[in-house]
C-alpha cells in the first residue's frame, strides 16, 4: 500500500471513530508530519470526499509586495547601522585623539559627520516605518513570519552583518597592531559589538519558530526603543561636536579664504621668480583672480623687507588646530589663525606650505 492510500485510509478511519481533527493533526505531528502537511493531508482527503477542490487563497503579488517589504528594511538598517558606526568612530576620534595617527587623515571630518548624521536622519525613521508595517501584518497572519522570502533576506542581512563585523574588527585590531592607543581599540571594538550583536540578536532570535507571540513583541518593542534612544544620542552628540549649519558654513568660506591665500601665495612666488627677486607693489599686478569668497573683496597685502609680505584676510571662526591647541605639523607658518582680521607672514623666495585637506574637514 502505498503512502497516500495510507494516510488517505488514516484519516477516514480516524473520522468514522469520531477522532476530532485537533487530535488527528496532533497525531500526526508526533510521527513527524509538521501541522501544515496534516492539514494538506485533510483538505485532500475532503477535496475526494466532495468531488470539489479547495479554493486556494488569494494572494496575487503578495511575494512581491513581500519581498519589496524586506528589501526596503534591510537595506535602510544597513545604511542607519552603518552610519551610526562612521558617526562613533568620528566622534571617538575627536575624544581619543593619538597625534601619532594625523597622518593617515584620522582627524575629525566635518564631511564624515555631515553625510553619517544625514544618513542616520533619513534611514532611521524609515526603517522604523516600514517594519511598523511588516509587523502589523505579520500579527494579523502569523504564516508570514514563515515567509520564504523573509528567511532568505533575513539570512542574507546577518551575513552582512558578519562580514561587516570582521571587517571593522579586523580594521581596529590593525590599527592597534601598528602602536595606536588602546582606547581606541576598545572603544571602536565596542561599538562595532553593540552593532552588529544587536542585528543578530533581533533578526536571528526572529527566526526561532517556537517564539510565542508575546515573546515577539516584547522584542520588537525593546529593539525599536532601544535603537531609538541610542541613535538619539548619538545625533545629539554629533550635533554637539559638529555644530549649527552656521556654523559649518563659516568654516567653509574660511576653508576657500585659506586655499585662496595660498594659491595667491604661489602666485607671488612666480612673480618674485620672474622680476628677478621683485615683490609685486599690488595685488593686481599679479596674474589671476584671488578674492574673499564671501565679499568678493582682494585680500590685503603688504610687501615687508626683502622677500617678505603679509597676507590678510578676516576670518568667522578659529581654525580647528589653534582651537584644540594643537602644535602645527610642518612649517611654522601653517594656515593657522584666529577669529577676525589675521596676517600671514610669508616669503616669496621658499615654497608656501600647502594647506592640508583634513585641516578644512576639522
Amino acid at each position: 500500500m502505498s503512502r497516500d492510500n495510507r494516510i488517505e485510509e488514516f484519516i477516514q478511519k480516524s473520522l468514522d471513530a469520531g477522532i476530532p481533527v485537533p487530535s488527528f493533526v496532533g497525531l500526526l505531528t508526533a510521527r513527524g508530519w509538521t501541522e501544515k502537511q496534516a492539514y494538506s493531508a485533510l483538505a485532500d482527503h475532503y477535496q475526494c470526499q466532495t468531488g470539489i477542490e479547495v479554493p486556494p487563497r488569494p494572494n496575487s503579488g503578495a511575494s512581491a509586495r513581500d519581498a519589496f517589504f524586506y528589501l526596503l528594511i534591510f537595506s535602510t538598517l544597513s545604511v542607519w547601522t552603518l552610519s551610526l558606526g562612521c558617526l562613533t568612530f568620528s566622534l571617538i576620534d575627536r575624544w581619543l585623539a593619538d597625534p601619532l595617527f594625523r597622518s593617515y587623515g584620522e582627524t575629525f571630518s566635518t564631511h564624515t559627520v555631515t553625510m553619517s548624521l544625514a544618513a542616520v536622519i533619513v534611514a532611521f525613521p524609515l526603517y522604523l516605518l516600514v517594519s511598523r508595517v511588516v509587523l502589523r501584518e505579520a500579527a494579523a497572519d502569523p504564516d508570514k513570519l514563515e515567509s520564504g522570502i523573509r528567511k532568505w533576506l533575513t539570512y542574507m542581512a546577518l551575513v552582512i552583518a558578519a562580514s561587516v563585523f570582521m571587517g571593522d574588527l579586523i580594521t581596529a585590531l590593525a590599527y592597534l597592531l601598528r602602536g595606536e592607543l588602546t582606547s581606541r581599540f576598545l572603544a571602536r571594538s565596542f561599538v562595532v559589538l553593540v552593532l552588529s550583536s544587536g542585528v543578530f540578536w533581533y533578526y536571528f532570535g526572529g527566526l526561532r519558530k517556537m517564539e510565542t507571540a508575546a515573546c515577539r513583541f516584547s522584542r520588537d518593542r525593546f529593539m525599536a526603543v532601544a535603537s531609538a534612544v541610542v541613535v538619539a544620542i548619538m545625533i545629539v552628540l554629533g550635533f554637539m561636536q559638529l555644530g549649527a549649519p552656521s556654523a559649518q558654513r563659516k568654516l567653509v568660506a574660511d576653508g576657500q579664504r585659506v586655499q585662496q591665500l595660498y594659491m595667491l601665495s604661489n602666485a607671488m612666488r612666480n612673480y618674485w621668480l620672474a622680476h628677478a627677486s621683485q615683490l609685486p607693489s599690488s595685488v593686481s599686478e599679479v596674474p589671476g583672480s584671488y578674492l574673499d569668497p564671501i565679499t568678493n573683496e582682494t585680500f590685503e597685502y603688504v610687501p615687508a623687507q626683502g622677500s617678505q609680505y603679509q597676507l590678510c584676510a578676516v576670518f568667522a571662526a578659529r581654525s580647528p588646530l589653534e582651537e584644540n591647541n594643537q602644535p602645527p605639523r610642518g612649517d611654522p607658518n601653517e594656515w593657522i589663525h584666529p577669529a577676525g582680521r589675521h596676517c600671514f607672514l610669508l616669503d616669496a623666495s621658499a615654497l608656501p606650505q600647502q594647506p592640508s585637506y583634513n585641516y578644512y574637514t576639522y
